[in-house]
């Protein structure tokens, strides 16, 4: 189930873009090969991003993350209120640029797909249509404007506060415990090469970053094994490419499986980033052009400043 988002191939669809009302809108899926899949064409695969018609995804450096999603009964839930919202904000949500917000093939919580947008108590949602969009249109945003249901992103940030909570109490192993601000991708385990690390809780007093280089975690070939990130205040990426700020997921390791509990505000700079991300107030992807993952503020905003591909893994 190895699939890699051929970026190109979402051209096919051009025509369709009109088809996506101000509601509901019914999306063919898109492969990752080399053309989108026809409707009736037969079932997409597992983990493939479901791109609406006519919409390019940005470019990514590096190529996206295979998407697959598995957990085993010990893994960490999110619950049914909060693993809908791929984007989440306490009081805002801005985007720049033809971002598009989606959810892998399989990633289906109840009855909604996991590419919700939300603000609560916050009602503003800005930048989209135009030029943001999501795969489930325009009433998969619930803001003034959109779909105007209160009730849904105000459970959804009540879960959210639980899972924030319950992960900033995980006890991580004295060895994985950094002292200070700690650049990840300058971290050291044993038996791994630096900027690699394994399965597990890790935790900063104050900040974490991927600054001097890329940050790689092992899955050891296990594709349910979870990694936790704590910062006690804040999380910073860097962009150099794709020589810096990354994450990248190797071995099994699954993007819907890793959390980033972070104390106040993450700001991520790099190309690429994987991960479920829980701020204690904001969330901003300044020049990521692939997330794959959740931003999740409780108190403040979601700001989007660069056309970025915005994929829910899924996952409880």
């Amino acid at each position: 189930m190895k699939n890699v988002l051929n970026l190109s191939a979402a051209l096919v669809a051009m025509a369709s873009l009109a088809a996506c009302g101000a509601c509901n809108c019914n999306v063919p899926g898109f492969t990752g090969g080399v053309s989108a899949v026809a409707p009736g064409a037969g079932a997409v695969p597992p983990g493939t991003p479901v791109i609406p018609p006519g919409v390019t995804p940005p470019a990514a450096t590096p190529a996206p993350a295979v998407l697959s999603c598995s957990q085993g009964a010990g893994a960490f839930a999110l619950g049914p209120a909060l693993s809908p919202f791929a984007l989440l904000a306490g009081t805002t949500i801005t985007n720049t640029g033809n971002t598009i917000v989606t959810y892998a093939s399989g990633a289906v919580t109840g009855s909604f797909n996991d590419d919700l947008v939300g603000v609560s108590p916050g009602t503003a949602v800005v930048g989209f249509y135009p030029p943001g969009v999501v795969s489930d249109g325009q009433n998969a945003i619930y803001a003034i404007g959109y779909n105007n249901t209160p009730a849904v992103p105000l459970a959804a940030e009540g879960a959210l506060t639980t899972a924030f909570n319950t992960l900033a109490g995980m006890a991580a192993p004295p060895a994985n415990v950094f002292p200070g601000g700690q650049d990840l991708s300058q971290a050291n385990e044993p038996g791994y090469p630096t900027g690699t690390l394994p399965p597990g809780v890790y935790k900063s007093a104050s900040t974490m970053g991927i600054l001097a280089g890329n940050l790689t975690l092992n899955g050891n070939g296990n594709a349910q094994s979870v990694f936790v990130f704590q910062a006690g205040s804040a999380l910073t990426t860097t962009l150099n490419a794709g020589v810096s700020g990354n994450v990248i997921l190797t071995n099994g390791a699954t993007a819907c499986n890793v959390y980033w509990q972070v104390g106040s505000s993450a700001v991520l700079g790099g190309a690429s980033f994987s991960g479920n991300v829980l701020a204690g107030a904001s969330v901003t992807l300044t020049s990521a052009t692939q997330f794959t993952g959740r931003a999740l503020a409780r108190t403040g905003a979601v700001t989007i400043s660069t056309a970025t591909l915005v994929t829910d893994p899924g996952g409880s």
